[in-house]
């Protein structure tokens, strides 16, 4: 096998978007993976104008496309499952064949040293059960971190992420103990926060009283917060969204809300000393800063973490 694939499997989430697929997938073979899992949602009933999108989509995975030596798992859904259902199930499913894991949607371009700080701290933090979440987005670069080149935060960024099936095995779908959870007041004795700490449990009650859910992140974050587990992050942003308002094919387009999202940096390895523990000047500022928002403290963060996690 050729020596410089890349040995960390990379799981690609595609439905009908095809302008960004394309992009995100141009990384992926830039990068050859040895190993890569494609998960595509089916259209969705009662809108015919996305079968040709999702089959566009689906042509990009052919194996004319994959022109190294890979491991190619593909699954095309038959039926629409949703985002919800079909994110977890397609990131359970990759695990049952991998220990390690980079996670890609259609519309989170990465860095070129996205893959490398992932595969640094898979392998860095493999075996402490603390560490359960990589984030490639970091969007609040004001905070100066002074040296290290990550640092930990409560909050698992999933705009391009990475992690472990030790810590997947612990995922809750159905966020079964949360009552549990609540009377242990979880969040607010990790947050410290009021304001903070509200916006989670009102969220994770949302999504916990939904007999079909419409999400799978916020379990994610929840499962985070139930383990008292922890999401290394870049000191740099790796990440470019680009399925925000179409913002990355609109080359005019120059806000505050496009400079955060989308400018990504190149990430290098400082080999620092690192204390696993969740940066407090980080989260503050995280939950404080929205891009472009105004209003109260609370309305910032309802805003600010709806984009964040929102799926």
């Amino acid at each position: 096998m050729d020596k410089k694939l890349f040995d960390i499997p990379v799981l690609l989430i595609t439905f009908n978007r095809p302008e960004t697929t394309c992009h995100v997938f141009e990384q992926i073979r830039k990068l050859k993976p040895s190993r890569l899992y494609i998960f595509s949602d089916a259209p969705r009933n009662g809108l015919p104008e996305e079968l040709e999108l999702v089959d566009t989509c689906r042509c990009f995975f052919d194996e004319s496309q994959i022109n190294w030596e890979c491991k190619v798992e593909r699954w095309l859904a038959e039926t629409n499952m949703g985002s919800a259902l079909g994110i977890s199930s397609a990131i359970s499913w990759a695990f049952e064949t991998c220990e390690k894991l980079i996670i890609l949607e259609d519309d989170c371009l990465p860095h070129p040293t996205f893959f490398t700080f992932c595969k640094s701290m898979l392998d860095r933090y493999s075996t402490n059960d603390r560490v359960m979440h990589v984030s490639g987005a970091r969007w609040n670069e004001e905070v100066n971190m002074r040296g290290p080149d990550h640092f930990f935060s409560l909050v698992g960024n999933i705009s391009g992420w990475a992690t472990w099936k030790r810590a997947w095995n612990k995922y809750d779908f159905w966020m079964e103990q949360l009552p549990e959870i609540k009377n242990q007041m979880r969040a607010q004795r990790l947050f410290k926060n009021t304001d903070i700490a509200k916006y989670w449990q009102e969220k994770f009650d949302e999504v916990y009283g939904e007999t079909k859910k419409h999400t799978w992140s916020i379990q994610w974050q929840y499962t985070l917060f139930k383990n008292y587990g922890l999401a290394a992050v870049p000191n740099v942003n790796l990440i470019s969204n680009i399925g925000l308002e179409d913002a990355y094919f609109n080359p005019k387009r120059d806000t505050e809300l496009t400079n955060s999202f989308y400018e990504t940096k190149n990430w290098k390895s400082t080999g620092s000393n690192v204390e696993v523990r969740a940066n407090d000047q980080y989260e503050r500022n995280y939950a404080e800063r929205s891009p472009g928002n105004r209003g109260s403290f609370s309305s910032r963060i309802i805003q600010k973490f709806r984009s964040l996690m929102s799926c």
